[in-house]
Order: structure tokens, then sequence, then C-alpha cells
């Protein structure tokens, strides 16, 4: 049967179906364990579910083609109501036109939602019966990786960010990584369709499976991969609240200042840290006064203050200065330096520049978009008694890049600036997104953000203490340092590749023996 013999009905409400599970799994992602703690474990299921629907829907396809469109159909929805968001940032901030944007925003969620789209396809137009069983989950965990790759990647929404603790799914993320976690979680889909199946050995089998993940999952829960250094660690977290539209604007810069200077004299922690571009300046025209005013405090105090700041430099090749998003330590230790290393693109790092980057300008404000990447060898911060592994904001939604730096830290801290985004839900995905950068290492996680969401969180990956959104304020509390690896720092996403890999040679294997 082909696509166009489809009745049109029938079809209309396959899509429309794909769609709705898109948009289902969305909440998944959220860490809505900290608003209401009895549903978390049910809101880790819903991308798991919706999955599972979507693969029924594959199963029953009549061809590649139709495969394709659910697939794309259910991008739609998960990337529609999981990253409409970024149209906050492009008109309300950017400035850019709300048709131009709407445009934007459409080209990229079509761009996201050919992943799932190319996974359907393949898997119905090349294996059929069982053997789809086992590429289903293959595909999308290589679809992800390659999405968390391509064009600079945009990992966001990839299925193991839902399984924080208490999903027994948590479990696997230190193991082998989120994408570890997201092929597993497709593994459970996969056997939730064929117990639908009226084969009692499919019944059985699928729910085997699903019940022994769950069973080793939860006993590496149990699992400490890292260990305790000797002391615990005051710290100080200022959440600014700096409203976007006048972040960099001349007039507020005094009060900018003012603002932080009063925190920061009334901190506690031995070891302070102010988010994301806190001094809206350049390193060198941030005023004598401040760096003084914080390196007296260091001093007199023992204590070590990380501010954000942008940071240039000359560069004699290319006969310009470059401009660094970077973290900078002023106070009792030596001072260090940390530039960002992953930009956004387009946002921050502008491809073929010379060409693109006058079309940019006329679209869209965004302040200091012609960054430059810091180097990728950059280590930890030695402060405070503690190796700080530094991040800024969107580079900790990619843990293979973090491995290196985690690995010679014993604490990792996030810089981050989500006022982009308004009161919507991106700076709570990305909360949850920065928690399994902790969940993976093994490393308690400072997260210092300018309107939301500071935290603390645990090498659990779970929340310990977090100021409200939208308000002025400091976080204190005390962290301790860990060391040791995980088998994620160890391995990386080989893991998972090579689990990827195994389930794609079976079902290889079974097509061949059929031919």
């Amino acid at each position: 049967m082909k696509f166009s013999d489809t009745p049109l009905p029938n079809i209309r409400r396959q899509f429309f179906t794909a769609l709705v599970l898109g948009v289902v799994a969305t909440p998944g992602f959220l860490p809505v364990g900290e608003w209401c703690a009895w549903i978390a474990y049910p809101a880790s299921c819903l991308p798991i579910l919706a999955s599972s629907g979507l693969i029924a829907l594959w199963q029953r396809a009549p061809g590649g083609q139709a495969a394709f469109m659910l697939g794309f159909a259910f991008g739609l929805g998960l990337f529609g109501g999981g990253i409409y968001w970024i149209i906050i940032a492009l008109t309300t901030f950017g400035g850019m036109a709300i048709g131009v944007a709407i445009f934007v925003m459409a080209v990229l969620i079509a761009y996201l939602s050919l992943y799932p789209a190319l996974v359907g396809y393949i898997a119905v137009r090349f294996f059929d019966g069982t053997k789809r069983l086992f590429v289903f989950p293959a595909l999308w965990g290589f679809s992800e990786l390659l999405r968390g790759w391509l064009l600079s990647g945009f990992p966001w929404l990839s299925l193991g960010y839902a399984q924080a603790l208490p999903s027994p799914l948590a479990g696997y993320i230190p193991l082998g990584g989120v994408y570890f976690a997201g092929v597993i979680s497709m593994v459970i889909s996969v056997c939730l369709v064929s117990m639908l199946s009226r084969n009692n050995l499919k019944i059985i089998a699928g729910a085997t499976v699903i019940a022994v993940i769950h069973i080793v999952g939860f006993w590496l829960t149990q699992i400490e991969w890292t260990y305790p250094t000797e002391k615990s660690l005051a710290v100080s977290l200022i959440q600014g609240n700096v409203p976007q539209n006048i972040k960099f604007d001349l007039a507020f810069r005094d009060e900018t200042y003012t603002r932080y200077r009063k925190w920061t004299e009334q901190s506690q922690g031995r070891l302070v840290v102010l988010p994301e571009s806190a001094f809206p300046d350049f390193a060198d025209m941030v005023p004598d006064e401040e760096v003084v005013a914080l390196r007296e405090m260091g001093v007199k105090r023992n204590t070590d203050f990380l501010v954000g700041m942008f940071t240039r430099r000359f560069d004699p090749d290319k006969a310009r200065e470059e401009y660094f998003n970077s973290v900078v330590s002023i106070g009792a230790s030596q001072t260090q330096l940390y530039r960002k290393r992953h930009l956004v693109l387009f946002g921050e790092k502008i491809p073929l520049e010379d060409w693109i980057a006058p079309i940019m300008n006329a679209l869209i404000a965004i302040p200091l978009a012609g960054q430059s990447s810091g180097d990728d060898q950059q280590p930890p911060f030695a402060v405070a008694g503690e190796r700080v592994g530094i991040s800024i904001c969107f580079e900790d939604a990619f843990g293979a890049e973090q491995i290196e730096r985690a690995r010679a830290s014993t604490l990792l801290a996030n810089f981050t600036n989500d006022a982009w985004y308004g009161r919507s839900i991106a700076a709570w995905q990305h909360h949850r997104i920065a928690s399994m950068r902790a969940l993976e290492s093994g490393r308690p996680l400072l997260r210092a953000t300018n309107t939301g969401i500071t935290s603390i969180i645990n090498h659990r990956g779970q929340v310990v203490a977090r100021l409200p959104w939208f308000e002025e304020g400091i976080l204190e509390g005390e962290v301790t340092g860990r060391s040791g690896n995980t088998p994620y720092l160890r391995w990386g996403d080989w893991l998972a590749f090579y689990f990827l890999l195994t389930l794609l040679l079976i079902a290889l294997i079974g097509r061949k023996r059929r031919e």
C-alpha cells in the first residue's frame, strides 16, 4: 500500500495525533518535581509514552513517506511546543519584526523536525516486523547525537533530559550520559508498543525488559561514583535581576555596579559567584574602584569572586579586535580568565561573517553578536581551595565538551543569563539541562543567573537550594567538592554509541538473513 492510497481523513487524523504526541512530551523536560514532588516521576514518563505513541503510528504507516511525515509532525509538536520561547529573544529584545521572527522560527522548527522524520523514514522504508524494534532506538539515538553536533549543535529536548531523579533511568546518566539514557527510554517505548500485540511471548518479553531496565537503573542510582573532598565550602550566588532591555543601557550602568557591590559586600561565602555578563562592560572598561573593592574584600576575607564580563584582545592576523564572553576571578587567589568556547550560532557567532553579518544586523539587534571562541584547553579555576570547572550559558548543554574540564575539577560553576526569554519555560528547561551535567560528572554545580534560576545542585543532579525567579537576591549555602570519575567521565558518549551500533547491527543481520 502506498502513501497516496491511504484515505485522506485517516492521514490527517494520524498526523494530528503525532503532532499532539510531540506537544505532550514537552512537560517531561521541566523540573516539575520542584513544584510538586509526587508528579516528578509521572512527568519523566511523558516523553516515553509520547514516543511509544509515535512508534505505534510508525508501525502502522503504509510506507517510508508516511513515516517521514508522521515523524515530522511529531517534531513540529515537540520543538514547536518546546522552544517557542526563542521568538521572545528575537522580537522583544532583538527588535526583529514579528513576521520575520515567525519565519525564522518556522525554519528552525522544521529543520529540527527532520531528525525524527528521517528516523521514521529509514526504519519503515528499510526494515520490517521485529527488526524495527531494534532500529527505532538505534536511529533515534544516532539522530540525537547528530543533532547535538551538526551546525554547531542543538541538543535541547533530547529524551535523556527528562530522566532526572527520582526516575530510575537517572542511574544510567553517570554511566553513559544523557544520550544513553535517551536510548534506554526509546527501548522502553518499543517494549510498550510490543506489549500491545496479542502475542503472549512479546508481552512477557516486553514487560521483562522494562522491569530489568528499572531494577538496574534503581541499583545504579545507589552507587556513589565519586567521593567528597575533605572540607565543605561556603558559597554565595548573586542574582542581580537586571532587566534585559536595560542590561547594556549606559544610563543604567552605574545602578548595575551599585546593585552588585551591595550584594558582594553582604555575601558570606568564601566563593562568591556573579552571573554571566554581570558587569556589562569589557574588562578594561570596568571602573577601577569596582575591581579594587572586590580585590580588597577578597584579600581581607580570604574570598574569591567569579564575575561574568566581556573581554577583548587585538588579533594581528585578522587586523581587528576579538570579543569574548568571559568569567574573571578577582580576590584572594591569582586572577584567572575563562573565555566561552561554544558560542550560540547566529546569536553570538555569525558564520561567513563578512556576508551574513550585514543581513543579521539589519534584522536583529543583539549586543556583541560577532564574538570569538575561547581556547579549547582552559584549565579549571584554582579558587577558594577548590578546582572550579567553568561553563557559560549554552555551553552546559554539551556534556561531552565538559568532560575534560570536569575530570580536573572538584566543583562546577555555570554562568547564565536567561533573561533573553522572559517568563517562559526556557529558564526551567535550561535549569534541568544544567543539573544533568552535575549528575553525569558526579560534581556539585553552582548556577548563577541574572534573573533565575540561580541554584545550588548536588552531585546527584538534585537542587539543594535556589532563589525565586525574577527577584534580586543572594543564595547562601555550602557545597563539598568531589573527586574521582564517573563512567561517563571515562568513556563519554562512546557507551551510547556502541549500544546504538549493537542494536543496529542486530537489525541488519536479521534483515540480511531474511533476504
